[in-house]
């Protein structure tokens, strides 16, 4: 399906609480992979297009006719030839958005066979539907889905909009100059009177061909043009796509939203726009006051009564989003989501700083855009956020930075989409602080291995492995809480299985944490059939039982097209006790090592010891991901690592009568 790029979203909440993962992505989460895309072939050639290509944009155009800042007129066309199946599937239909701020005067599309036969477009294969998913309870903002007939490859798509626009909010914000399938020609216009600035910036590695032109009543044309732009390849581990394709950024440096003139100049506007539209709704109403000291009637320190009101806005409001006009951005009166007990994110972080007013508490309202969506462009002023935290102000300076969507973030922590993000903090007397949010250092999101087994005679591995994770890695895992009895039971049986290969698991028990500070636990009885096998007249073991695939699958690629990309910051800590059958020992206790590349350090310590007359050896093993992003630049010192950690995690160990 084919998206108008890069159009306005009148949603400032667009993330669920929580979103429940499938049961067979439960193990993957569980093994803390990280952000993955499907692997595309290397960048197309003219003699291989329609081997490795879905579809070639031939032609896009857009043009934006501002006439007045409450008038705009905004034309798209688009032509595609589609050259696989796959193609025909996903280029098949496309979509326009629209909302209270535009209307669309005119959608048409046709299909051009293989046979130079053209079909129009039907106003029956014409159809609008609501824009955004199911945790949305109602929006205004719509698509109108336009679908080809008869696309086969070989066919080329056509279609082309139109759209009125009143209110600027509603602009694209961004137009891409890349795609994920090659593109032969795009062009981006923008025509805006003297005396209505446009602010137009080109962002990313693509310079366009751009030019400027005054007309003789005045009006700026601004054009940008590329042509032969290969398309964006996907890899694993790659940073969110909005950080790679260069674009235009688009913003009028002035919106009028009903009575409201918004100043986009600097992000003064914004803040002081996000002002007046919350600044009455976070005031305490006798019903949010009583609830917030009863809540804390035993507590006295401040930062008590804070986590107190935090986890209650936390876990009793329901996340539940309705969007209308401006009811986009602006949130419901406090008092009024207290009541109903459900909100969106802008909804409960107003509700909560409205319950720390009536308790002599600071805090304010955060706007962010989080970080899977794209680092915003900060010298460009804008409403581009997707989301609503809160700031508590700290005596020692900074802020405490609290997220009451999420669910499974406890106290001081924030979702990974949250962290090392730009926002704007928008204070009391409307002034906005344009901050940082924290990257929470690698010990927050320790995960501990714990592994107690002994090698029976028969050269079975048996024994309990215990999982322990804490901050992100216990939000990863805290859909196992929720899963299904079998659905948990498989996905546990995979993690066994994938970190200690050819594990099968028994039975398995999930502690929920007693508190926010407490780890998610999973024990897990495992066998492992074969585990001392015999080489010649040798036996042979690997004392590596707890491997880190998610890493050790980076080395994969010989080069990189994009940074290596780590959501959030790991520290993963293996203690693995192996009791070896009785009358067997090391022949040699394996050399410590320590590994270090680009933002990863990996260590591995041997001990050996004994109980009654077995020897016990004792592996201790880290990893820690100190970086979030790795350079292309630094990826081959990356590589090196991790190819050294699998040559070490393959390693085998041999066992000699004891003496």
């Amino acid at each position: 399906m084919m998206r108008r790029p890069f159009f306005g979203s009148n949603l400032r909440c667009s993330l669920p609480a929580g979103s429940a993962v499938g049961a067979a992505a439960l193990a993957v989460v569980l093994a803390g992979a990280l952000i993955t895309a499907p692997i595309i072939a290397a960048t197309a050639t003219p003699q291989n297009l329609g081997k490795v290509d879905d579809a070639v944009l031939l032609e896009e155009t857009l043009q934006i006719e501002i006439a007045s800042p409450t008038s705009a007129r905004v034309k798209y066309t688009n032509r595609t030839q589609i050259l696989t199946q796959r193609g025909a599937n996903l280029y098949g239909s496309a979509d326009v958005g629209y909302g209270p701020g535009e209307r669309v005067v005119d959608l048409s599309g046709s299909v051009v066979s293989p046979e130079g036969k053209r079909t129009d477009v039907r106003r029956q294969m014409i159809a609008d539907h609501a824009a955004f998913p199911s945790f949305v309870l109602y929006a205004d903002s719509m698509v109108r889905t336009i679908n080809f007939p008869g696309v086969v490859p070989g066919s080329i798509v056509e279609y082309s909009s139109e759209q009125e626009v009143s209110n600027f909010h509603w602009l694209p914000h961004e137009y891409a100059l890349q795609e994920r399938i090659p593109v032969r020609a795009k062009t981006l216009e923008v025509r805006s009177p003297k005396d209505f600035p446009v602010r137009l910036v080109v962002r990313g590695a693509l310079h366009p061909e751009t030019t400027t032109e005054q007309e003789r009543d005045g009006t700026a044309v601004q054009r940008f043009e590329v042509r032969d732009v290969p398309p964006l390849r996907s890899e694993d581990d790659m940073p969110p796509e909005a950080d790679l394709v260069p674009h235009v950024v688009i913003r009028p440096k002035t919106i009028t939203w009903g009575d409201r003139r918004i100043d986009l100049s600097a992000w003064s506007g914004v803040g002081r726009f996000v002002h007046d539209i919350e600044s009455d709704r976070a005031v305490p109403g006798p019903e949010v006051a009583e609830m917030a000291k009863s809540l804390t009637a035993s507590l006295t320190d401040a930062d008590a009564k804070l986590r107190a009101v935090y986890e209650f806005v936390q876990s009793k409001i329901s996340y539940v989003a309705i969007s209308l006009d401006i009811g986009g951005w602006q949130p419901h009166a406090s008092g009024d989501v207290l009541k109903y007990r459900y909100g969106d994110c802008k909804d409960k972080a107003t509700l909560m700083i409205a319950m720390l007013r009536a308790l002599g508490i600071t805090a304010f309202s955060v706007s962010i855009n989080t970080r899977d969506d794209g680092l915003p462009d900060m010298d460009s002023p804008g409403l581009i956020f997707n989301h609503a935290i809160v700031a508590a102000p700290r005596a020692e300076g900074g802020y405490l930075f609290l997220d009451p969507t999420s669910t499974a973030a406890p106290f001081g922590d924030l979702p990974w989409q949250d962290q090392g993000v730009p926002v704007i903090v928008v204070k009391d007397d409307g002034t906005a602080d344009l901050v940082e949010t924290p990257l929470l250092p690698p010990e927050r999101n320790r995960r501990r291995h714990t592994v107690t087994a002994s090698v029976l005679p028969d050269g079975t591995l048996t024994g309990t492995y215990v999982i322990e994770a804490w901050g992100q890695r216990r939000q990863q895992m805290s859909d196992l809480v929720e899963s299904r009895a079998a659905d948990r039971e498989n996905a546990l049986g995979d993690l066994v299985a994938w970190l200690c290969p050819g594990a099968v698991m028994k039975d398995h028990q999930v502690k929920t944490p007693a508190g926010p500070s407490d780890p998610l636990r999973i024990e897990m009885h495992f066998e492992v059939p074969h585990y001392l096998t015999q080489a010649g007249s040798l036996q042979v073991l690997s004392p590596e039982v707890v491997r880190f695939p998610a890493i050790t699958r980076m080395a994969a690629y010989s080069s990189r097209l994009h940074p290596v990309f780590f959501p959030f910051l790991i520290d993963e800590q293996v203690e693995a006790r192996l009791t070896l059958p009785a009358g067997l020992a090391l022949r040699k206790v394996p050399a410590d090592r320590k590994l270090e590349g680009p933002g990863v350090t990996g260590t591995t310590r041997f001990e050996v010891s004994r109980e009654g007359n077995r020897q016990v050896l004792v592996v201790h093993r880290s990893l820690v991901v100190s970086r979030r992003e790795i350079p292309t630049s630094d990826y081959p010192s990356l590589r090196t690592f991790v190819s050294s950690l699998a040559e070490e995690e393959a390693s085998a160990s041999t066992l000699v009568p004891a003496t």
